[in-house]
């Protein structure tokens, strides 16, 4: 529920403030924005994760075995590298730019470069209280963020300070973050005792971070948009214009499957390490409502991308609708990443991670150097899809050689057919209709559609019922009886 409500509000404000910078830019200032910020999230990404999956990997391994001095421990650990390591970073990235940088964008540049030492420090508290399966104190500090980062860009807008704004609200919201994420968890700790690292998890740790970042440089390949680089060589700004926002929509469509899968994680990287024999349910279960979840969003976000864009950025920005439509199809089985890399990662497998992620890299540059050059940002989104699609299957089979679990076959099959009438509507609809509220009520018609085929083809199961009850307990009254008279009309009878 946390990382739900953190995950949802985040996305509103990203996509709102998006659309927002995209109307005040351009699509060629937008485009080298994104060029720019680009290189600065990949820094941070790579530099982030191999130091805070190991912060969550060990301290949850420890704490399941109750070893909580040797928890606060690996967290000490982690937290002093990151610190060095994003330093030394930062000061690197800002020679770079006051050498070689682009005068007229130096200001600018720096910047986000400064912004990345917050922004690592994030990481490790955040994947601390994640092994911990506290993750309120993560959206709490998240609020900050968002609210400092939107009234920034607020202000940039209406004062027009332009990229130098832009990138401020960058730095001033990560740095909001990292103060109210890391004081409430360091008070924690400190109740704790405190142990002496063995040399062996010294160790262990060190080769899990070097094996963490290999993954990550690859991931960026694969993950991140590394079209732009294509884009740039091969095409104009306002192609890598139009593929970032396609890209930044898909993103924020898988906010609510990310929830369920970043959830399902925690949990999962603890029952793994406690009792492998409840994988397989857990895995099912989340399968299932990712499905009912990510088929339905990203077909539907397909089918109504012209009126959406439209209504959204502009006439200007319609060359990003068939980019859009390309990346929500090609996207849904990204929703499936994270149960096999948590599983392989519990298992201390990650040399199988980085070995397909390697081959997956392969596959998304050849793609991008024969695809982008000929079509674009559309071969962008074909190449980035392909390559996602190719890399998930493949740490998918991995991770079935450890763990006994397989994908739900039938509700695939039973939510599949109650999506693609739902897409055909909405697509229909979209086409015929005009303005907010055409759009709006081309999607209440097809979320009222899919509600309905899904019960006719029965994509839940009867013991779902009882699983989601708790969640419609805890919404207010008049919500509550709603949630849960829907929810025992759309699921079968118990036998």
């Amino acid at each position: 529920m946390w990382y739900g409500l953190e995950a949802i509000l985040e996305a509103m404000i990203l996509l709102g403030t998006s659309i927002a910078v995209g109307r005040y830019l351009g699509l060629a200032k937008l485009g080298y924005f994104s060029y720019i910020n680009f290189f600065v999230t990949i820094v941070t990404r790579t530099s982030g994760t191999g130091l805070s999956t190991a912060t969550r990997k060990y301290m949850s391994e420890f704490i399941a075995l109750d070893r909580m001095g040797t928890a606060r421990a690996v967290y000490n650990l982690a937290h002093r590298y990151q610190l060095i390591a994003s330093v030394s970073i930062s000061s690197a990235g800002l020679v770079g730019i006051l050498l070689f940088g682009d005068p007229a964008y130096r200001l600018m540049s720096s910047i986000l470069i400064i912004s990345i030492v917050p922004g690592l420090m994030s990481w490790v508290p955040a994947q601390a209280n994640q092994a911990f399966e506290d993750v309120s104190k993560n959206t709490l500090s998240a609020f900050g963020y968002m609210g400092v980062y939107g009234a920034v860009i607020g202000l940039t807008i209406y004062f027009k300070w332009g990229l130098v704004g832009i990138a401020s609200a960058s730095l001033l919201g990560r740095t909001a973050e990292v103060f109210m994420r890391t004081i409430p968890l360091n008070a924690k700790l400190r109740k704790l005792p405190l142990d002496a690292l063995d040399s062996t998890i010294v160790l262990r740790i060190r080769r899990f971070c070097i094996q963490a970042v290999g993954i990550q440089l690859l991931m960026s390949v694969v993950w991140d948009r590394s079209e732009m680089v294509f884009l740039r060589a091969f095409s104009s700004l306002e192609q890598m214009g139009a593929y970032s926002i396609s890209f930044t929509f898909v993103n924020n469509l898988a906010t609510i499957p990310r929830i369920f899968g970043s959830a399902n994680g925690i949990t999962l990287m603890v029952e793994a390490s406690r009792d492998a024999k409840r994988v397989a349910g857990l895995v099912q279960n989340a399968c299932r409502y990712l499905l009912l979840i990510v088929l339905p969003v990203n077909l539907g976000a397909a089918a109504i991308a012209y009126p959406a864009i439209r209504l959204a950025y502009g006439t200007r920005y319609l060359v990003a609708v068939p980019v859009l439509m390309i990346a929500a199809v090609l996207g849904i089985p990204r929703a499936f990443q994270s149960i096999p890399e948590v599983l392989i990662r519990t298992d201390d497998r990650q040399n199988r991670l980085l070995l397909w992620y390697f081959v997956s890299g392969i596959v998304n540059i050849a793609l991008d150097w024969f695809l982008i050059r000929r079509y674009a940002a559309i071969g962008a989104a074909w190449g980035n899809g392909i390559a996602q699609t190719f890399g998930i299957v493949a740490i998918w089979l991995q991770a079935q050689q450890f763990f006994n679990y397989s994908l739900p076959k039938k509700s695939l099959i039973r939510l599949t057919l109650a999506s693609v009438p739902m897409a055909a509507l909405a697509y229909y609809m979209g086409h015929a209709t005009s303005g907010f509220l055409g759009l709006a009520a081309t999607i209440l018609s097809a979320a009222v559609v899919y509600y309905l085929l899904v019960k006719l083809f029965h994509g839940l199961e009867p013991s779902d019922r009882e699983r989601l009850m708790p969640v419609g307990n805890r919404l207010p009254g008049g919500a509550r009886r709603i949630f849960l008279a829907l929810l025992e009309f759309v699921t079968p009878e118990p036998a």
